[in-house]
């Protein structure tokens, strides 16, 4: 959203993820379990490992490392990235 968000003449962008999709039955959510302890993600990997490994291992490492470099105080975002910009 945020690359497009330049282009689209919306005072609002919503991302809902597959919450369409749950709703209406089209994929399945976790059981309750995976909810409560964190592994949706998981489940969904499982589940469509084609179309999620990228997202997952790629963009998920690559969020983990940004989050543990600004804990550690070695980078900081501030609210570029709620802005959408990249952090630098």
């Amino acid at each position: 959203m945020a690359e497009h968000q330049s282009r689209l003449a919306a005072p609002v962008l919503v991302g809902v993820g597959a919450a369409f999709d749950f709703h209406t039955g089209r994929i399945a959510q976790a059981p309750p379990w995976m909810r409560e302890h964190g592994l949706e993600w998981l489940f969904r990997l499982v589940r469509e490992p084609g179309r999620l490994w990228r997202r997952y291992l790629i963009y998920g490492t690559e969020f983990v490392a940004l989050v543990l470099l600004e804990s550690l105080g070695l980078r900081s975002c501030g609210t570029s990235a709620i802005e959408g910009r990249k952090c630098g």
